[in-house]
């Protein structure tokens, strides 16, 4: 008569270690996703912020900075760096149609990027070279 070896109950090690590694995994997963959302949380920050600094700045334009073709001005906002520009030319996006020689002015808001390998943020802004009334 053969007596049958009873099996013992449990986990043999690859199977605890195959169950490591896909926890590892995992969490691993789980902590890049939260280090990415982290991320880009703070970047959509520094965006609104230069977009908030570039909308001062358009504002102004016409009240405390002069409407005049060619002027160039440079601030710092908020502890950022901007530069306006006003030309008489616009870029070739904002065709706007059959428009007179100097009835435009086109208004160009840079604010420097926050983070080192960021772009800046660039606002437009079309005006009247003189209020039509």
């Amino acid at each position: 008569m053969m007596f049958r070896r009873r099996r013992d109950k449990g986990f043999t090690l690859i199977e605890a270690l195959v169950a490591l590694a896909v926890a590892t995994l995992s969490v691993v997963g789980f902590y890049q996703a939260l280090s990415q959302g982290a991320f880009m949380e703070q970047r959509a920050g520094w965006q609104a912020e230069q977009m908030l600094v570039a909308t001062q700045v358009l504002d102004r334009v016409g009240v405390d900075i002069p409407v005049r073709n060619g002027l160039q001005d440079n601030g710092n906002s908020r502890g950022l760096d901007w530069t306006l520009t006003i030309a008489d030319t616009g870029t070739a996006d904002m065709a706007l149609g059959p428009v007179r020689g100097g009835e435009l002015l086109y208004i160009y808001v840079s604010v420097a990027a926050v983070q080192p390998e960021g772009n800046p943020l660039v606002l437009r802004g079309i005006r009247y070279a003189q209020t039509p009334l």
